[in-house]
């Protein structure tokens, strides 16, 4: 399985540029082949999480800022290149860049606008396939590397399946599974790693590349809903909010603004929960925005 995801890199070029990485393995599936994958690239990796024995998973699995402290503030202070952090079964991986003697937890989407811009601009071309819940930021880094975005609903099953059909080159979500057509089309943490790790041997330090990305800003919030009027809150959102602007109906329904923001209303698949996103370049626009649907939608709920 490694020798496999190594076969996609340039091995040389990575031992090349001797590096170190800071691994939370958290004492799930990659205990014992992340570590092995760096053996084989030449990283001298110190590894947090990576005893088949330690308690399960040393944290809590998801790989969130909060639940990663201890990576984040060693990936600073050992001088780290990178920091890694798998889930549980290691489909997935999110990265701590290093700003001076501190770690920076890199949000997922902008390790999967990272990865993409270095494919497309390696390849010189090619399709990214990702949900419309993915910032802007990505489109925008993928179409100035020469390539071409596609978006689709939420899910990474759903993503692979787009590539497919489209032969598109990459493909991901923004909460760090990531899709290598070369590879194999599903989620491989492993794969995600071998990436960024040539990204920096090529390109340098992955904290300027981070700073290199357009700005985007993300407001976030959910209300309770029923599952049984999540359908008629989308059809009122959209009666109130379709005249003028854009509309996406791929998954739920996004609003595209004349500016570039967008707002994406979202019923949960798993929870009575209605997800409200907003994204602009200006902050407090889409903080704005959030609040203004998110009250909408309260009124709607309360019957007001």
């Amino acid at each position: 399985y490694i020798d496999a995801v190594i076969s996609h890199v340039d091995v040389d070029l990575i031992k090349k540029a001797k590096l170190t990485a800071v691994v939370d393995c958290a004492n799930g599936a990659a205990y014992r082949t992340t570590p092995m994958m760096m053996k084989k690239l030449g990283v001298r990796a110190i590894t947090l999480n990576a005893d088949a024995q330690g308690e399960f998973p040393g944290h809590p699995s998801e790989p969130t800022e909060d639940n990663l402290a201890d990576l984040i503030a060693l990936t600073g202070s050992v001088k780290a290149d990178v920091g890694i952090a798998h889930d549980g079964d290691a489909d997935r991986a999110v990265f701590v860049a290093r700003k001076g003697k501190k770690g920076y937890y890199m949000p997922g989407d902008k390790s999967l606008a990272i990865v993409a811009k270095t494919i497309v601009r390696d390849l010189g071309g090619g399709q990214v396939v990702t949900p419309v819940s993915s910032s802007s930021m990505v489109e925008e880094v993928v179409k100035d590397a020469g390539g071409s975005l596609i978006y689709t609903a939420v899910g990474s099953p759903v993503v692979a399946r787009r590539m497919m059909k489209e032969g598109a080159v990459f493909g991901g979500e923004e909460n760090g599974g990531l899709i290598f057509a070369d590879h194999q089309y599903c989620r491989d943490g492993a794969m995600s790693i071998a990436k960024i790790l040539e990204g920096i041997a090529k390109y340098g330090s992955l904290y300027n590349q981070v700073e290199e990305l357009p700005v985007y800003h993300v407001d976030k919030r959910k209300i309770e809903c029923p599952n049984n009027r999540k359908e008629s809150l989308i059809e009122y959102m959209k009666e109130t909010f379709s005249e003028g602007n854009e509309v996406d109906t791929t998954d739920g329904l996004k609003i595209i603004f004349d500016d570039g923001g967008w707002v994406l209303l979202r019923p949960s698949g798993t929870e009575p929960i209605f997800r409200i996103y907003s994204e602009s370049k200006d902050e407090s626009l889409s903080k704005q925005r959030a609040a203004q649907f998110e009250k909408v939608a309260d009124d709607f709920m309360n019957g007001l």
